[in-house]
């Protein structure tokens, strides 16, 4: 009798999903975003929103819940109804968190992927007053002292794991300096308060362009063509800084199919608008465009590689 109650239990939840699904979005759509305003993710988010809420005709909201590097972002989204009212919009600190601690969520079985949204590089940046102007200046100033602070967006962000990969393997006394989003890390970066600093592109470029930092190198398999005096690390003499940061989009894990792939659609579809396209490209990144297949095993070998390089680093959670 109990199994047949737990049964009909069962099918009649099916059943509500299903029918969530069929009219699905029908009321506003919650974008949490991991990170604080004014960064990557959050800038294209906020790009994204605009366009499904003009081509759904319901609300996409976007809101910012920043800390311990998307950990409380991602905790709250996994205890939320998986019905596609609240997804989580995060970086590769989502595939990278597993490899640097206990959670207390798994991050594969928790989620359901839907979109990636875009991939940035990395770059490796100065304070323009400093007078530095490439990697050999870098290095001869960095071993004047014992302790040369970088900011990033947040411990076990990519650009963090990038600057811990540069210290091992350059020999440099490299001390990171978290912040709670690349927002806040470039306006300490361009104030002075740290002399360097490691950005993905999308953040760093209206600095980049207004000459108040200057670009060192990058962390790419190849130079950009929007920056092509930018050494990569890897012709600088150093190994596997093929490292980008990307934006990629959760929903919790059970959510039915029919609304992944609504989302997973219409989000590339935004991506593909001309205006978002050319604004991602302006920033040295690339759109995304992966179906759910494609996203779902690009998370997979995400979690492998981040796993690596973590491993590789040394790096220890702060």
């Amino acid at each position: 009798m109990k199994l047949k109650t737990l049964a009909v239990f069962g099918l009649v939840g099916l059943m509500a999903l299903a029918s969530q699904a069929s009219d699905y979005p029908n009321k506003p759509v919650t974008l949490v975003v991991a990170y604080a305003p004014g960064g990557m993710t959050d800038i294209l988010t906020r790009r994204i929103a605009a366009t499904l809420q003009s081509k759904l005709g319901r609300p996409f909201i976007v809101e910012n819940r920043a800390g311990a590097t998307g950990q409380i972002a991602t905790d709250y989204v996994r205890r939320q109804a998986p019905d596609g009212y609240t997804v989580l919009v995060g970086a590769t600190s989502h595939v990278i968190n597993p490899a640097l601690k206990s959670l207390p969520y798994d991050a594969r079985k928790s989620f359901a992927p839907v979109a990636l949204l875009a991939v940035s590089p990395n770059f490796l940046l100065v304070n323009a007053n400093k007078g530095i102007k490439n990697f050999a200046q870098f290095q001869a100033y960095a071993k004047t002292g014992s302790s040369i602070s970088y900011g990033t967006a947040g411990t076990g962000g990519a650009p963090h794991i990038v600057g811990e990969l540069l210290r091992k393997q350059s020999g440099l006394p490299l001390n990171h300096i978290s912040y709670r989003g690349a927002g806040p890390a470039m306006a300490d970066l361009i104030a002075g308060h740290v002399p360097f600093g490691i950005s993905e592109s999308v953040t760093a470029n209206v600095y980049l362009e207004s000459g108040k930092v200057l670009p060192l190198a990058v962390a790419s398999a190849k130079r950009l063509i929007r920056y092509p005096n930018v050494p990569t690390l890897n012709e600088l003499g150093f190994h596997n800084f093929d490292l980008s940061t990307w934006v990629g989009v959760y929903a919790p894990a059970e959510t039915p199919q029919p609304i992944l792939e609504l989302l997973n659609r219409e989000m590339r579809a935004a991506i593909d608008q001309p205006a978002t396209r050319e604004y991602i490209h302006s920033t040295g990144s690339e759109p995304g465009d992966l179906d759910l297949p494609k996203y779902r095993a690009f998370v997979e070998a995400e979690f492998a590689k981040w796993k690596s390089v973590v491993t590789e680093a040394g790096v220890k959670d702060e």
